[in-house]
């Protein structure tokens, strides 16, 4: 297998074109892929476009680098490469590596990130444990193998292992003779850290990756737009700078790059800060239709905790519900999105229990960290009234920093107030300061009620009477009145008409005892 001749390669696959055989191209193709790869990308897509299906198939590196493979794999069936058993067995170690590393790009194209993972840390170890002659060579592909790993574990919502294999694959770039190859790895790092929070480290990346040249073909698009994704992450989460700006030029949300759920993501978010929760659920929608998104990955991640969140500022708690109940096995963007729901519902436990599953994932970035912080502290006043002074204060460390400003402006003014009330005067001085660019808003959240309470408040529209609620309930009429008081405080009310009128706003109405 030839790894390090660009020049040779390009001549026997001009050769091989010439003879017009299709094997003789496709064992050319093969042989030669990682020259032609990162040195003559367009002689190595028009050889590829011109084989038989059967080809493609036969030798799956091949299939993956078809330009139609990522396109198709949104509509018809997915791609799934086995190699035919004979050629697997007279591969040599350089082109296992290719081979496994082709399978992993085929099931992350298709949506299946879950199996992608399983052939990247299959490659992982043959990188630990297995000799092979290419990527013991300066010039051979050891970094892009790294590269392809870190990119399926940020796909999969790994971004702290991601960054580890990006950095990897820079150092190795820097002694490849490819100047191309550092920028990639900083691009995609730089998404990276976006996502978990770490914008400082972001912004570093952006910055170094300004000054390397550019990208082949194969991977400017892919490249820019990481690029361009971080910045506008980073922008939303410290309100500042064109969003729109930012992400003009990158992947729409129906791109089959691998950038399209960050791309997503960024939009969402700057849609809910603006208001324009419908304009969110649709790009939502476009992005859900046009891509093949299973479990397990950040693209369900994130289309389950934006959807979510778009419901919550549309008032259809509801269907939200509907999305949390369909999304079981999701990741850390939307355990929080699910916090934040059962607190705007009243649903205390289930909020509890989330933000203890948060508190004990060591894989979440500061970001999550910070966001499970502020939603802890609304649990606490919800539960209590009250406000720790230590809670107090790790919320005023958050609004310390620029890059929370997104966060912040989505807790309600009660918790807001609660912090201030609970500050001495040194700390509301700083608290003031953190937050006077902020606009806060007041959020109309459902009361905790008790299943007794629910039972009496959904009985009041059809049974008017104390003694007909008792009897039907097999309660004493002192407990059905303790019950309604305690249903008149907690919705802030003082008659039955109004807690029905209420009740019907706040869709607490026909509300289950599991709710």
């Amino acid at each position: 297998m030839n790894l390090t001749d660009p020049d040779r390669a390009r001549d026997d696959l001009a050769k091989a074109v010439r003879a017009g055989h299709p094997d003789t191209i496709a064992r050319t193709v093969v042989s030669n892929v990682w020259p032609l790869y990162t040195c003559h990308p367009e002689a190595l897509t028009a050889a590829v476009v011109e084989l038989p299906s059967a080809l493609l198939d036969r030798h799956p590196i091949l299939r993956v680098l078809h330009p139609m493979t990522a396109v198709l794999a949104r509509r018809a069936r997915s791609y799934q490469p086995v190699p035919h058993g004979q050629d697997a067995r007279l591969m040599s170690a350089d082109e296992l590596d290719f081979l496994i590393l082709a399978q992993m790009l085929a099931f992350r194209v298709n949506g299946d990130v879950t199996t992608a993972m399983v052939y990247a840390h299959r490659l992982e170890e043959r990188l630990r444990e297995t000799a092979a002659e290419g990527r013991e060579r300066i010039d051979g592909p050891l970094w892009f193998l790294h590269h392809q790993i870190g990119s399926t574990m940020l796909a999969a919502g790994d971004s702290g292992r991601a960054l580890l294999e990006f950095a990897t694959a820079r150092q190795l770039g820097k002694f490849s003779g490819q100047p191309y190859a550092e920028r990639m790895a900083l691009s995609r790092s730089a998404l990276a850290h976006a996502v978990r929070g770490t914008l400082d480290e972001a912004e570093r990346a952006l910055a170094e990756a300004e000054d390397m040249p550019e990208v082949t073909s194969l991977h400017a698009s892919a490249t820019t737009s990481s690029e361009r994704i971080a910045a506008a992450l980073i922008a939303v989460d410290r309100r500042s700078g064109d969003v729109d700006e930012m992400l003009s030029g990158t992947c729409p949300v129906d791109s089959v790059e691998l950038n399209w759920p960050f791309a997503l993501l960024a939009r969402c978010r700057a849609y809910l800060s603006r208001h324009r929760p419908e304009d969110a659920l649709e790009a939502i929608r476009i992005a859900s239709d046009g891509h093949p998104t299973r479990g397990g990955s950040f693209a369900a991640d994130v289309i389950a905790s934006s959807t979510i969140e778009a419901l919550i500022a549309t008032g259809d708690s509801g269907y939200a519900w509907g999305i949390v109940k369909d999304n079981p096995k999701v990741g850390a963007l939307t355990q929080l999105a699910t916090a934040h729901l059962a607190l705007h519902d009243g649903r205390l436990d289930t909020a509890s229990l989330e933000l203890r599953a948060l508190a004990s994932d060591q894989k979440i970035g500061p970001a999550q960290r910070a966001e499970a912080v502020l939603l802890s502290g609304w649990l606490e006043l919800a539960r209590t009234g009250e406000l720790d002074l230590e809670s107090a204060r790790q919320i005023v460390r958050i609004a310390q920093r620029r890059d929370r400003r997104r966060l912040l402006e989505r807790m309600p003014r009660q918790l807001v107030e609660r912090v201030r009330d609970t500050l001495d005067n040194e700390g509301r001085e700083e608290w003031a300061e953190a937050t006077s660019d902020i606009s806060f808003r007041d959020l109309q959240v459902r009361p905790s009620l008790t299943s007794g309470e629910l039972r009496i408040l959904n009985a009041l529209p059809a049974q008017r009477s104390t003694a007909n609620m008792a009897s039907a309930f097999h309660v004493s009429p002192n407990t059905v009145k303790s019950q309604l008081r305690s249903i008149y405080r907690k919705l802030g009310c003082s008659t039955r008409e109004e807690a029905i009128r209420i009740a019907t706003r706040m869709r607490l109405l026909a509300a289950t005892v599991n709710d």
